[in-house]
């Protein structure tokens, strides 16, 4: 009886463990997912800051050679 009790207790926290394993599993590639997205944003939001500060400092740069071209043309 004692053994009964004690194989049955030894099977429910082997199940309990299988399922946690199962469910931590899941909730890990899901946060992966988000932290993939999460980074993938970074990067477009960089890439554009980046893209919009080239863009001025070509302009910028155009502007002085254009002033330079007039004050010694």
């Amino acid at each position: 009886m004692e053994t009964l009790l004690l194989v049955t207790v030894l099977a429910g926290t082997l199940v309990l463990l299988g399922f946690s394993a199962v469910l931590l599993r899941r909730v890990s590639a899901a946060a992966q997912v988000d932290v993939k997205a999460e980074v993938a944003g970074q990067l477009e939001r960089f890439n554009t800051a980046l893209g919009q500060k080239i863009s001025v400092s070509t302009a910028d740069m155009a502007t002085r050679l254009e002033q330079t071209e007039t004050n010694h043309g």
